[in-house]
């Protein structure tokens, strides 16, 4: 295999380079082994690297594998919206795939993702990709939140009773507090939160949001925590989406319209990065919910990797 691979580092949920969540893209990564892309994620230090494979079957044009710096994930959103940011500037997907209705289908370790590229006829607008987000409805599984809530630092009277807690496929806890106030000033213990995974049967991390946001703009303002994966606090989450947007409609705190809701989610480190998810949830009798979340993404930065980790 070749020694000079090229990436990018593509910012997520943003219009802005330096802000939304990092991910970073590596190309034509079939002859890496599983070793040197966990070793390549953990030099990168972004919250997941995207390594762009070959399709196993017909199915899908491209195979994406995902990255933390400790371990390889099912599922990632923002990374997932870089790595086709970073193959459209490198003109290496179909001219097509602007047209409306076109797919992309990509193979993943949860089964086959379809995005959708919406450009604006002004080249000055950046183009939203979307992404039809999978297993968004909650587990069966009871969220017991007192002995969580001590390692997040906060009570049970915080806890916004309007939200249903919920364990997503995740394994991620999701749940609300009433005040903006209490959401950022959340100081967890990582190392509370670690041991707290462990005895919960493989939790991976902790969303919290808040139904009082910064921007009026915005129908919730999140944190997520993932000290277990990795990543103490993950700035923009596009995987936790999916299932926070059908929760919000499920409990009545998204309104839908002709069976459709249409919303922007804020999600960001406190004093640090932080952007934008849209998120649309469909529900309609007799039909399974469906919920895609969308975002801008820009390159801050393209390289070689000119020397690969050793096996």
């Amino acid at each position: 295999m070749k020694n000079d691979l090229h990436f990018q580092l593509v910012d997520a949920f943003t219009q802005s380079a330096y802000a939304g969540n990092v991910a970073g893209v590596v190309f034509d990564a079939d002859g890496l082994t599983d070793r040197q892309m966990q070793l390549i994620a953990a030099e990168f230090n972004a919250s997941e690297t995207t390594f762009v494979l070959k399709p196993s079957g017909p199915e899908a044009f491209v195979r994406f594998r995902w990255f933390t710096p400790g371990c390889e994930v099912k599922f990632c959103g923002h990374a997932t919206l870089g790595a086709v940011h970073a193959l459209l500037d490198e003109d290496r997907l179909p001219r097509d795939l602007s047209k409306p209705g076109a797919i992309l289908p990509i193979e993943t370790r949860s089964g086959v993702l379809a995005v959708r590229i919406e450009s604006s006829s002004d080249p000055a607008q950046p183009r939203i990709i979307w992404l039809d987000t999978p297993h968004n409805e909650p587990k069966a599984t009871p969220v017991n939140l007192p002995p969580l809530l001590k390692h997040l630092g906060i009570t049970m009277d915080m806890i916004d009773d309007r939200f249903k807690p919920i364990r997503t496929n995740d394994d991620d806890v999701m749940f609300a507090v009433k005040s903006l106030h209490a959401l950022l000033e959340m100081r967890p213990s990582m190392s509370g939160l670690v041991e707290y995974a462990q005895r919960a049967g493989g939790l991976r991390g902790s969303f919290v949001t808040s139904l009082e946001t910064l921007s009026a703009a915005t129908l919730v303002q999140s944190r997520f925590f993932a000290p277990m994966a990795g990543i103490d606090e993950d700035p923009v989450t596009g995987s936790a989406h999916g299932p926070l947007g059908l929760n919000l409609v499920n409990c009545g705190l998204a309104p839908l319209i002709d069976g459709r809701a249409d919303f922007w989610c804020a999600q960001g480190k406190a004093g640090g990065r932080a952007g934008l998810v849209r998120v649309v949830v469909e529900k309609k009798a007799g039909e399974p919910s469906r919920v895609r979340v969308g975002g801008c993404c820009v390159t801050s930065a393209s390289g070689t990797l000119e020397c690969l980790p050793r096996e």
